[in-house]
């Protein structure tokens, strides 16, 4: 049987290769930080003013969706060939980073998980 735990994390990288800006939260920040658990998708926590990025990021991988898309009310899901990319918004703008934090732990306490990691490319 093939490992696909590292998927999520290879989607992460190709999407900040493309451009994209965002935070890595639950299961996936949870195996990059502890190696613990299995991801079963990527859930990422972008600012609003970040979704243009995200949405041109995900069209050069194939994935025909807008920002406006990504954005409809607060969450979405996107599938791709390299598995379920969840995305949850924040009203907040690119240049607060803090806010964008803030609104991935919110999304996550709720479903029992306060992991997260801020993601930029080198």
């Amino acid at each position: 049987m093939t490992d696909l735990r590292g998927r999520p994390a290879v989607l992460a990288t190709e999407l900040l290769r493309r451009g994209a800006r965002f935070v890595v939260v639950g299961s996936t920040a949870r195996w990059l930080t502890t190696g613990h658990g299995v991801p079963r998708d990527l859930d990422v926590a972008v600012c609003r003013d970040d979704l243009p990025a995200l949405a041109a990021a995900l069209g050069r991988l194939g994935v025909a969706t807008t920002a406006e898309r990504l954005g409809r009310a607060g969450q979405s899901h996107v599938d791709t060939s390299w598995g379920p990319l969840d995305v949850f918004v924040d009203e907040g703008h690119a240049h607060e980073a803090a806010s964008c934090a803030g609104a991935a732990t919110v999304a996550h306490e709720r479903a029992g998980q306060v992991w997260q990691l801020a993601v930029r490319a080198a």
